[in-house]
C-alpha cells in the first residue's frame, strides 16, 4: 500500500471519540464522505474509475495517532500523494492531511 502517512504523538488523554470526530469535521468541511473502501473505514471521494478516488484515513493507538491519504484508480490502484499523476489533487488532499494533523495536535498535546 502507497499511503502517505502523518504520525501524530499523544501526550495528554483524550477520548477516541473526541479524536475521531475532530477528524470528521475537517473530512466533512471539504466534501468527503465516511464509507467502506474495500473493507477499510475511510473518509473518500471520488469512484476511482472516471474520478480519481481521494481516500484518507485514521488509526488511533496508545501513544499515537495515525493519519494516512491515498489515491486510488482502477488502472494504478493505490498512490501517496506524492508524485506526478493527479499532481494538483495530491497536493490539495496533502493541505487537508496536514490540517488534519494540526487540528489533532491541539487535541493530543
Amino acid at each position: 500500500m502507497a499511503r502517505t502517512t502523518i504520525l501524530v504523538p499523544i501526550q495528554k488523554a483524550v477520548d477516541a471519540q473526541t479524536i475521531l470526530s475532530t477528524f470528521s469535521n475537517v473530512m466533512s468541511q471539504y466534501g468527503y464522505q465516511e464509507k467502506l473502501v474495500k473493507g477499510e473505514q475511510c473518509w473518500t471521494k471520488g469512484n476511482g474509475v472516471f474520478v480519481l478516488q481521494q481516500n484518507f484515513g485514521i488509526a488511533i493507538g496508545p501513544d499515537k495517532v495515525v493519519l494516512q491519504g491515498w489515491t486510488g484508480d482502477a488502472l494504478m490502484g493505490e498512490s501517496s500523494l506524492d508524485g506526478f499523476m493527479g499532481m494538483a489533487i495530491k497536493k490539495k488532499m496533502k493541505k487537508i492531511l496536514e490540517e488534519a494533523q494540526r487540528v489533532i495536535s491541539n487535541l493530543v498535546r
